[in-house]
């Protein structure tokens, strides 16, 4: 293909995955790590399409895993590289060897394969489209190079979204008569099971979506509109707010926070997620920035950064970047970067803001006739981009992180 061709292609892939699938024709998405219970979900933003540079970034967030109800523990920063100006990072798999993975793009008789979120380390679970329509639920082992299918999945009112995973379930929302529809399924496999029916919630006319996640045998999700922390059983069963959550919306179970980030709002907030609170325990948290910082553009449980610097919740541990951050934690701790090297050449970067290391993704263009970058998709646990005709590159956060 050409580089236009390339781009054209990906451009279509990134449209594709911000729209729900109605039936009508459109171009195949381009397709999108854990060990014991980890569990995914989405969050904050929903699908949506910017531009970093020449690199075109299809976002999903989602909630980050577990955090223990624990006080928060003064700490000494440790150890950390310093950036280097006007340098780019050395390739991502060479900073984190043990999370980056090439697999196919398309699985067993031609569907293409968009992998949602990792389940083990070696084992990523994804949908399977054929013709532009969802067809299962599918995993791809990365060891066995082989490719399993989990579950049918024939609504086509199934949200954009991604599967999210926890406590041995998939689980993912659907849009019908006006109503959302919590699903689930067991990963060893089964048939799919509504597990929850609540009223959709509608903004100008569109389906807002929610913010889905598996923790403690239930599902808990936030309205990507309107905010509060709501679950219901696995079993089955009604469901129901959280007490003490209106207002709030999902951040990293069991910690809910305000105010909401809005990346999708002419005026988002100046300091998101400034106040957390411990669903189960009602304990709060503030955020205390370093002296002089009025606004951030992104705060998790535990770091807080805007486009040059990040820092801890509690205002330490403060230190540069290097490059321009996108403006968005992910996995509560990566950060997506834009560089650009003394001589002009630019890349799309990871960086774990916890560490200090960063990983080259790709180069993007800077010069006429520089490559086309890839499209770039970012959810929560999991970074993707195509490498190659027929090939996708993984990047499994969670494995980085450890």
């Amino acid at each position: 293909m050409t580089e236009i061709e390339d781009r054209l292609r990906d451009a279509m892939a990134a449209r594709a995955e911000s729209v729900r699938d109605d039936g009508r024709p459109r171009a195949l998405p381009a397709p999108r790590g854990t060990s014991g219970a980890r569990w995914w979900a989405p969050i904050a933003v929903a699908a949506a399409i910017v531009t970093v540079v020449a690199a075109t970034v299809v976002g999903t967030r989602t909630v980050t895993p577990p955090t223990p109800a624990v006080p928060p523990v003064p700490t000494v920063p440790t150890a950390r590289p310093t950036p280097r100006t006007g340098a780019l990072a050395p390739p991502v798999r060479q900073v984190w060897p043990g999370a980056v993975h090439e697999i196919p793009a398309t699985g067993p008789g031609g569907r293409v394969f968009t992998p949602d979120v990792f389940v083990t380390d070696r084992v990523v679970v994804g949908r399977g489209l054929t013709r532009n329509r969802l067809d299962g639920i599918w995993s791809y082992d990365v060891d066995r190079r082989g490719f399993t299918r989990i579950a049918p999945l024939k609504n086509p009112n199934v949200m954009n979204a991604p599967l999210v995973f926890g406590d041995g379930y998939l689980a993912w929302s659907t849009l019908r008569d006006r109503l959302t529809e919590i699903w689930a399924v067991p990963v060893t496999g089964g048939v799919p099971r509504r597990i929850a029916s609540v009223t959709a919630v509608l903004v100008d006319n569109a389906y807002s979506g929610i913010d889905l996640a598996i923790a403690d045998g239930t599902a808990v999700w936030s309205p990507l509109d309107g905010g509060g922390v709501y679950r219901a059983p696995l079993t089955g069963g009604k469901a129901s707010l959280v007490d003490g959550t209106r207002g709030f919306h999902l951040v990293g179970w069991p910690w809910a926070g305000r105010p909401e980030q809005d990346m999708m709002s002419d005026r988002p907030a100046v300091r998101p997620m400034e106040f957390l609170k411990n669903v189960l325990t009602g304990e709060t948290r503030d955020a205390a920035p370093p002296a002089g910082l009025t606004s951030w553009s992104d705060c998790g449980v535990t770091w807080c950064l805007n486009g040059a610097e990040a820092w801890r919740r509690d205002g330490t541990d403060r230190h540069g970047l290097p490059g321009t951050a996108h403006g968005l934690l992910y996995s509560g701790r990566f950060v997506l970067l834009h560089q650009r090297s003394r001589d002009g050449r630019g890349a799309s970067s990871l960086h774990d803001v916890a560490t200090g290391r960063t990983g080259l993704l790709f180069p993007v263009p800077t010069r006429r006739g520089d490559k086309a970058a890839p499209t770039l998709y970012v959810h929560e646990g999991m970074f993707r981009f195509r490498s190659g005709p027929g090939r996708q590159v993984l990047v499994d956060l969670n494995a980085a992180g450890r």
